[in-house]
């Protein structure tokens, strides 16, 4: 009694009579029994729990947390009155909000914005992001203050990574002239080779290589191959060989040949035409010296002879293909004169002789002056406010322009000394370090939505506007970030955000069972991503509702995705479109996407467990606990042997673990209707099992039927997947808040704790005049306190 009474005094101390009854009596009906002197379930006390501050609010946000999920009280115990609860959270909210120090927004450059900041600054196109190590994840984002840590080891890659940088600003040998070169298939010996001896069933037909497999032989074009580094605009003639009834496609990659080195894809394209009038592939990307065109036959279905041997085979005609370039011929380059500048004492002077096979007597070339010192205290004060993204102290450039000058009193070259200088700065916690400042000025919030929408610098428009103090005008800024959705560069945000929230760069960490799923494919990978990313950018163009991510009327498909769905009607690999689903489609949102399906899937079996921790924090922003010290992970029995839910059902006794696991496995077993590729199913996939159940020719059998039903936390239950996505829809203002929160994490940088959850509901309130849409709702982040907070 006494800890019971020293709990009343503290509320009262604290808080107004009403809610000080309300807190007290609430710790004394539904948390002290457990959580008191005579029991200390889990090693936490709550009798003798001080006000929430600094030192107590790991526990209060604990308790909150439990309580909210409904994770606690136990079953079997009385639950709390709604009301009652949410008052009680509301306290903890609010005593959090005044207790806890804002989480640090100070914050390095990740990898991939280091990169993206280069190549604006600069502009270069050369990988830098993968000289850096992995960065570290915070709530799910790598762009979070407290997860980017900087080493003497960080700080040495930055060093080389600044000057790989420095390097590519400068065009060493005069290019050649824009010439075309083009490989006609069947001129080439290997080509030939391959066909006289019958590789992977290569043919010639109509004086084209006709290719029926992704794989060996590769299409050699060594004919195309650029001899020098630079832009090159590609044509590729293809045409479809006994095609039927199939569209047939390509997928183009360009890189390395042979050996390491990646590989860029350039897209998936319809394989049309005839052989008198093929169909001419073009693209324009950037190749080095020696590169190759990677051209690969994506048929689906893929024709296997053995099974259909009376088809014609149907396979792409490649005719030719053609690099035309190098096209940026501008000598010196573009780059050296951003960052150099144009002035009369700098020169371009030839230097050592160069050994090209193709060319005699090239020397590099180098950038000397004739005024070293003074070009290199101009260069530096222009680079620096540009570099650093805003304006810049003399004392502090004048640090930069006196390391570069000492190189030239120590006898190195001009150039070597701009490299010094400019590195330097490249390597300053000036350049690699956002949010510095004691306040949020206009500089500060420029750079807020260029990271946040672009992973990049500020552009001019931006930088003038912070300049001119303009940002802080609401109409403005709202206009701008309208600018900036517009800016292609907006496909930088798409790609990380839903890279990371959705895990979408995971998809190919696990490679499906070619013997339980041989349909897969590189066309159906491909696919897959697209359709998320071009929803998710569809949601934002039109301000479509978040309330899509978890069910949707439409999607957005190509004909190999709604094949694989079963929806009819839609033609051709290349296009994607805004496909309405029909009324009676289990399609429809996120969760029925086959890219989420895949990334919540280890490739051979599906885990409830796995689905269901997805579910609860990525779309219901209620994630789960980590499990208890020393309980075994579940594995799927793909042998069919026993259920995965007799298995959860025996794993639940453990007390500790269904006290989660009633959250977790509902979400987990609804989703148990799509097998690891997105396929909607009734029965499972097995590797054994009597011939009468073999699936066609295939290498698997039918295994037990998918039992999808279940019971969610609060009581409800459902039958199958469309009813559960249909108790999602029932609280559309958890999904907004979780997606809220998902864009503040990201945008601010910065981990979201309990104490904020007023200002994340703010966000919400902002959106539901739009029925939450999501352009409205990146609006509402930017104009959220959190954003503009120090």
């Amino acid at each position: 009694m006494k800890h019971l009474l020293r709990c009343s005094i503290w509320i009262l101390a604290t808080a107004n009579l009403a809610v000080a009854q309300d807190v007290g009596g609430f710790l004394r009906q539904h948390c002290v029994k457990c959580h008191g002197q005579r029991l200390e379930e889990g090693e936490l006390r709550l009798d003798h729990l001080t006000s929430p501050d600094a030192t107590t609010a790991e526990t209060w946000t604990l308790v909150a947390d439990m309580i909210e999920s409904g994770d606690m009280p136990p079953e079997g115990e009385a639950s709390p009155d709604p009301e009652q609860t949410r008052r009680f959270l509301s306290w903890i909210n609010a005593k959090l909000a005044k207790a806890q120090s804002p989480p640090a927004a100070t914050r390095r450059l990740n990898r991939v914005e280091y990169e993206h900041t280069l190549h604006d600054l600069l502009g270069i196109d050369v990988p830098l992001a993968p000289l850096l190590p992995e960065d570290g994840e915070v709530q799910g984002f790598d762009n979070v203050a407290s997860g980017l840590g900087i080493s003497s080891i960080l700080m040495e890659r930055y060093l080389e990574a600044a000057n790989v940088a420095f390097e590519h600003t400068i065009r060493r040998i005069k290019p050649l002239p824009p010439s075309t070169r083009r490989a006609v298939l069947m001129e080439s010996k290997e080509n030939i080779g391959s066909v006289k001896g019958k590789k992977g069933g290569v043919i010639e037909s109509h004086g084209a290589f006709v290719d029926f497999t992704p794989g060996w032989p590769p299409a050699r074009v060594d004919a195309a191959h650029p001899i020098e580094g630079g832009t090159y605009h590609c044509r590729v003639a293809v045409w479809p060989h006994d095609p039927g009834d199939r569209t047939l496609s390509v997928g183009v990659f360009t890189g390395p040949l042979f050996g390491p080195g990646e590989r860029t894809f350039e897209g998936m394209f319809d394989v049309t035409g005839t052989p008198k009038e093929p169909r001419v592939i073009e693209f324009t990307t950037r190749l080095e010296a020696g590169h190759a065109l990677h051209i690969l036959p994506w048929i689906y279905p893929e024709h296997v002879t053995w099974r259909d041997k009376d088809e014609p085979r149907p396979g792409v005609a490649i005719a030719w293909a053609e690099t035309h370039g190098p096209l940026d011929q501008s000598f010196p380059a573009e780059s050296q004169a951003r960052l150099f500048g144009d002035s009369k004492s700098l020169t371009l002077k030839e230097g050592r002789p160069f050994y090209l096979r193709h060319r005699r007597g090239v020397k590099e070339h180098f950038i000397d002056s004739t005024e070293p010192r003074a070009d290199l205290q101009r260069l530096l004060r222009d680079f620096a406010p540009r570099a650093f993204r805003r304006p810049v102290d003399d004392a502090l450039i004048d640090q930069f322009i006196e390391l570069a000058q000492a190189r030239l009193d120590d006898g190195d070259t001009f150039e070597q000394a701009a490299r010094t200088g400019v590195t330097a700065i490249l390597c300053s916690p000036h350049f690699l370090l956002l949010n510095q400042e004691e306040r949020v000025d206009d500089y500060t919030l420029a750079s807020r939505l260029s990271y946040f929408l672009w992973s990049s610098m500020p552009d001019e428009e931006l930088t003038r506007l912070a300049a001119e103090g303009k940002l802080g005008d609401s109409k403005i800024l709202h206009e701008q970030v309208e600018r900036m959705i517009s800016d292609p560069k907006i496909e930088r945000f798409v790609d990380h955000f839903t890279g990371q929230w959705l895990d979408l760069r995971e998809i190919e960490f696990t490679t499906p069972d070619k013997k339980l799923y041989p349909e897969f494919d590189d066309l159906l990978l491909r696919s897959m991503l697209a359709e998320t990313r071009r929803f998710f950018r569809h949601l934002l163009e039109e301000d479509l509702s978040v309330l899509n991510f978890a069910d949707a009327d439409f999607t957005i498909l190509n004909q190999r995705l709604a094949t694989h769905y079963g929806i009819p009607g839609v033609r051709g690999h290349e296009e994607f479109r805004v496909v309405p689903l029909p009324s009676d489609s289990v399609r429809g949102g996120l969760l029925t996407q086959a890219s989420i399906l895949k990334v919540t899937a280890n490739g051979t079996t599906t885990s409830p467990v796995l689905r269901g921790v997805w579910v609860l924090d990525r779309l219901l922003g209620q994630p789960a606990p980590p499990p208890p010290p020393g309980v075994p992970a579940v594995e799927p029995d793909i042998r069919g042997a026993t259920s995965i839910r007799e298995q959860l059902a025996l794993h639940r006794e453990n007390g500790a673990c269904n006290r989660c696991h009633t959250r977790i496995d509902p979400p987990g077993f609804a989703l148990e209707e799509f097998d690891v590729i997105g396929g909607h199913r009734d029965a499972y996939r097995s590797l054994e099992g009597d011939r009468k159940r073999r699936v066609g020719r295939t290498r698997y059998f039918v295994g037990p039927p998918v039992v999808s039903s279940g019971e969610l936390a609060d009581g409800r239950t459902f039958a199958n997947f469309v009813e559960f996505r249909e108790r999602l829809a029932d609280d559309p203002e958890t999904i907004a808040r979780a997606i809220a929160q998902k864009l503040l994490v990201y945008g601010c940088g910065r981990p979201i704790t309990r104490g904020d959850r007023d200002l994340v509901d703010a966000v919400v309130r902002a959106a539901r005049s739009s029925n939450f849409g999501l352009r409205s709702m990146i609006h509402a982040v930017v104009d959220s306190e959190l954003f503009r907070r120090p």
